[in-house]
């Protein structure tokens, strides 16, 4: 097959190999939980399974990636000046056409003023010295396509690496994805609560999408990378820089790996991984260096997230390594369509504004619940270790109030906290509840904890300042504000 490119593009068949997938989780988690209730009313001798097994159990049944033994290698354009948007579409299209496979793009500086559609059944594969700088500038990628920001729907600007309901989809590699959000859309940052509260607007009164357009001069930033309605997406060994908002977000999918990821991106906004309306997710062995949160697990916002109703469940986070100027694992503050089934295990923290961190307002309403922490190292946080928030920017104050359930955090140990170790503020209607706090230790805080509207909070062999936490602390009598988000 030859190319207006030439040489540039080199198509390599190979003989095809069947498709081998995992079969997709079903109802075998259900299954799994059903089990231990069980075992729990059969006698002594029947064993529940444990948190680790769900977790285990969420990852083994991720439905895989594979492609065809077929591959598109691309080199770099002699002239660095020159832009290699199509070269790189191109291969990407035919690659997809053919059936699948790799397109490898070969060591070398590409220049994009534009953004990359992934197609199904392709692997868009960097090599170790592959450098993918994209311009840095907005008009380059118009036009809009169908987007959340912030949790609310739109069409806006392109992420610089998008997908649209494709199927077994990949970004791997040792190479690099520069965004270069710092040259034009990170001062959008101090212009766009015009735009910001429009659409927020619109979203609140459930405007057809079709009618909420956010192109040409307005100024909304777009996410990195975006996977949108994509099934069995992997992302794995690149490094990416400078995002000019959220840096992987995938968006309304299902079976979605992060893996050994590297990401130093230090500007507004900049999210390490948020998984939104999402499921079935791993991020594991992951170093974040971040402006905003490492991870944050969303599900929409406010009345348009709770009309389309869709959740983030069954996510498992593992051994990684996160350096946020924010927070470090997040859920919220967008998760009005709800947010259970959350692992995170073997995680190191160095300084951030709060270390594990739950959020949300009146505005939201929504839930998280069934999440499990374990295995945590922090070095210091600036507001709160553990921080339970309920009135996160509680801006227009609704009657939305989310709900929070079943916690079980264990094998924490902690640094410094400047304010709280452990900050639990809830809602009179819907307290936070069935909370167990496990092996849990901070070395030096300002208080030890801060309780409000709180049921059914444990603590076992849990230490603060040296000073053993009560199993059952007493309710707080004042309201206290911790205004460090």
């Amino acid at each position: 097959m030859r190319s207006q490119w030439g040489n540039l593009i080199t198509f390599v068949p190979v003989k095809r190999n069947n498709y081998s997938f995992k079969n997709t989780m079903k109802n075998k988690l259900a299954l799994l939980l059903l089990a231990g209730a069980m075992a729990a009313c059969t006698g002594k001798n029947a064993v529940a399974p444990t948190e680790t097994d769900a977790a285990d159990l969420i990852v083994r049944n991720i439905a895989l990636t594979s492609f065809p033994d077929r591959e598109i290698k691309v080199i770099p354009l002699g002239d660095s000046l020159l832009c290699a948007k199509q070269l790189l579409q191109q291969a990407i299209d035919s690659c997809s056409l053919m059936g699948g496979g790799k397109v490898v793009v070969e060591d070398g500086y590409y220049r994009i003023n534009g953004p990359l559609h992934l197609k199904s059944d392709v692997n868009l594969y960097l090599c170790e010295n592959a450098y993918l700088q994209f311009s840095g500038n907005p008009s380059d990628f118009l036009p809009v396509v169908l987007t959340r920001w912030e949790g609310t729907e739109l069409y806006g600007h392109s992420p610089m690496v998008y997908a649209y309901h494709a199927n077994n989809i990949a970004i791997t590699g040792k190479g690099t994805i520069d965004a270069q959000g710092g040259l034009v859309f990170a001062e959008w940052s101090r212009r766009e609560a015009p735009d910001r509260d429009r659409l927020r607007e619109m979203g609140d009164k459930l405007v057809p999408v079709q009618q909420r357009i956010f192109g040409e001069g307005t100024i909304l930033r777009p996410s990195c990378i975006q996977p949108y309605g994509c099934s069995r997406v992997l992302i794995e060994g690149i490094t990416v820089k400078d995002s000019p908002f959220w840096t992987i977000h995938p968006l309304y999918c299902d079976n979605v790996i992060v893996r050994g990821v590297t990401i130093n991106s230090h500007f507004p906004n900049n999210d390490g991984c948020d998984p939104e309306s999402t499921t079935n997710v791993l991020i594991e062995d992951c170093t974040f260096e971040t402006g905003d949160d490492a991870v944050a697990i969303k599900a929409g916002r406010d009345t348009d997230g709770r009309a389309i109703g869709r959740a983030s469940k069954n996510i498992v986070i593992r051994n990684c390594v996160f350096h946020s100027e924010c927070n470090g694992l997040c859920i919220g503050s967008e998760m009005s369509g709800g947010v259970e089934n959350v692992y995170m295990n073997n995680i190191t923290i160095g300084t951030v504004k709060n270390a594990l961190y739950f959020k949300s307002n009146k505005d939201r309403g929504g839930y998280i619940r069934n999440v499990v922490v374990d295995s945590i190292r922090i070095e210091r946080a600036r507001g709160a270790i553990l921080r339970f928030e309920t009135n996160y920017f509680g801006f227009r104050g609704g009657n939305h109030q989310a709900k929070y359930e079943h916690f079980r955090i264990s094998n924490v140990d902690a640094g410094t906290a400047d304010h709280y170790a452990i900050f639990m503020d809830g809602n009179e209607e819907k307290k936070i509840d069935d909370i167990l706090i496990k092996n849990f230790t901070v070395k030096k805080a300002e208080h030890p904890y801060y309780l409000m509207n709180t049921d059914k909070v444990i603590f076992d062999n849990s230490f603060v300042n040296g000073e053993p936490v009560p199993q059952t602390p007493q309710q707080s009598t004042a309201k206290v504000t911790l205004d460090v988000y």
